[in-house]
C-alpha cells in the first residue's frame, strides 16, 4: 500500500532529524574523549605540605557521556517528533485541502472552491486553481448553452424540411393531376384557356414558395452572414415605402408614413430591407379596402400598424411558424404561403432586434413593432 503525502513527509522529517540526532551524539562521543586536557587539584595538608592529584580527562568524558547518552538521545527523540509533526502538518494540511477541493472540481461541482489560507506559494497556486476552474466551469456552460442552441437549430431544420416537403407536395400532386386530366382530355379539363393560366399561377406559386424555402436555407446556414455597414433607418423606409404605396392605392388602401426622426444603425442592410418587406406586404396583403396602414418612427422603435381584423389569440401565438396561416383559403386570394413571418422571425432574431406582433387596444387592427 503506497504512502500518503503525510506520513511520507513525517517519516522523512523525523528520519533526517534522528540521523542528524545519532551524528553529533556520536561525532562528541568520538571526539570529545581524545582533547588532552588535564586537570590538577592542589591540598594543603595540616602539616604545611602540598600535594598534587591528575584526573583521566579522557574516562571521565567517556563515562559522562554513556551516562547522559539515554537521556539526551530521548530528549532529542521527543523534540525531533514534535517538530517533523507540526512540520508534516503545516506542510501538508494546504495541499491535502487543494487535493480535496480539486477532487470536488473533477466531479464539476460547481460551488467547489480552495479556502487560501496563506499568501505564500501555496496561496498563489489556490488561487489560481480556482480562476482556473471558474474560467471552465463558464466555459462548460457557455458549450452547454451552445450546444442546445446547435441541436434546437437543427431541429428547427429537420421541422422546416418536413414541413417545406408536406407543403410542396400537395400542390405539385394537384398540378400533376390537373395536367394528366388536361392530356386525356377528360370533360372539363379539355378547356386549356381555362386551365393553362391556372397550371401557370400555380407553378408561380410553386416557384415562389421555392425561392422563399431556399432564402430561408441560406438565413440558416453559417454563411448566410451579410456585412454589416452604417444606415439610416429614415432613408431605408422612405425608399421602401414607395411601391407598397403604389400597390396600397390600388387596393384603395390609404398608407401613411410618419418619419419624424431618424435611426443610425449599424447593421446588414440587405437582411433588414428583407424583414421589412415582408411586413409591409403581410400589412397590405390583410388590409381592407378603405383601411389604413401607418408607418411610424418613435423613438427607437419602428411600427407598421393596419386596420384589419385582430388575429385571434389561438393563432397569434402559431403566427410566426413555418407554413402557418390563420386562413388557408385567404392564402390562395393573396398568393401568401406562410412563410412571410417566420422569414421576418428568422431574420429579426438574426440581427438580434426585439419585436412585438400584437393587436390594437381598439381592436381595429394589429401593430408590428421593431426595437434598435
Amino acid at each position: 500500500m503506497k504512502l500518503k503525502i503525510f506520513p511520507k513527509v513525517f517519516l522523512f522529517t523525523f528520519s533526517m532529524m534522528l540521523i542528524i540526532t545519532l551524528f553529533a551524539h556520536c561525532l562528541i562521543f568520538y571526539i570529545a574523549p581524545t582533547q588532552d586536557v588535564l586537570i590538577t587539584s592542589n591540598y594543603v595538608t595540616n602539616v604545611g605540605a602540598v600535594s598534587y592529584s591528575e584526573v583521566d580527562m579522557q574516562q571521565l568524558i567517556t563515562n559522562t557521556i554513556l551516562q547522559s547518552f539515554p537521556i539526551s538521545f530521548l530528549g532529542c527523540f521527543v523534540i525531533s517528533f514534535i517538530f517533523s509533526f507540526l512540520f508534516s502538518k503545516r506542510l501538508t494540511s494546504p495541499i491535502l485541502s487543494i487535493a480535496k477541493t480539486v477532487k470536488e472540481m473533477t466531479e464539476l461541482n460547481t460551488d467547489a472552491k480552495i479556502e487560501i489560507t496563506s499568501k505564500d506559494e501555496m496561496g498563489f497556486l489556490a488561487d489560481d486553481i480556482n480562476q482556473l476552474y471558474r474560467s471552465l466551469i463558464s466555459a462548460i456552460q457557455h458549450l452547454e448553452i451552445e450546444k442546445e442552441n446547435v441541436s434546437k437549430a437543427e431541429q428547427e431544420k429537420l421541422d422546416f424540411l418536413r414541413i417545406a416537403s408536406h407543403e410542396l407536395k400537395t400542390p405539385v400532386t394537384e398540378l400533376n393531376a390537373t395536367l394528366e386530366n388536361m392530356i386525356l382530355g377528360i370533360g372539363e379539363y379539355a378547356d386549356y384557356d381555362v386551365y393553362l393560366p391556372k397550371c401557370k399561377e400555380a407553378v408561380e406559386q410553386l416557384g415562389k414558395m421555392i425561392k422563399d424555402i431556399l432564402s430561408m436555407s441560406r438565413l440558416h446556414s453559417d454563411g448566410a452572414n451579410d456585412c454589416e455597414q452604417d444606415i439610416s433607418l429614415k432613408k431605408v423606409i422612405s425608399e421602401m415605402c414607395e411601391p407598397f404605396k403604389l400597390i396600397a392605392e390600388t387596393k384603395a388602401i390609404r398608407f401613411v408614413v410618419m418619419l419624424e426622426n431618424d435611426i443610425s444603425l449599424h447593421i446588414s442592410e440587405q437582411l433588414l430591407k428583407k424583414a421589412l418587406s415582408n411586413i409591409l406586404l403581410n400589412a397590405v396583403n390583410y388590409t381592407e379596402a378603405g383601411k389604413n396602414i401607418t408607418v411610424s418612427i418613435s423613438g427607437r422603435s419602428l411600427s407598421v400598424i393596419n386596420e384589419c381584423t385582430p388575429i385571434p389569440p389561438e393563432h397569434l401565438k402559431h403566427i410566426f411558424e413555418p407554413f402557418y396561416r390563420t386562413d388557408y383559403s385567404r392564402n390562395h386570394d393573396t398568393g401568401g404561403n406562410g412563410l412571410g413571418l417566420y422569414i421576418v422571425d428568422t431574420i429579426l432574431k438574426k440581427l438580434k432586434l426585439k419585436y412585438r406582433f400584437f393587436p390594437l387596444s381598439t381592436d381595429n387592427g394589429m401593430c408590428f413593432t421593431i426595437q434598435f
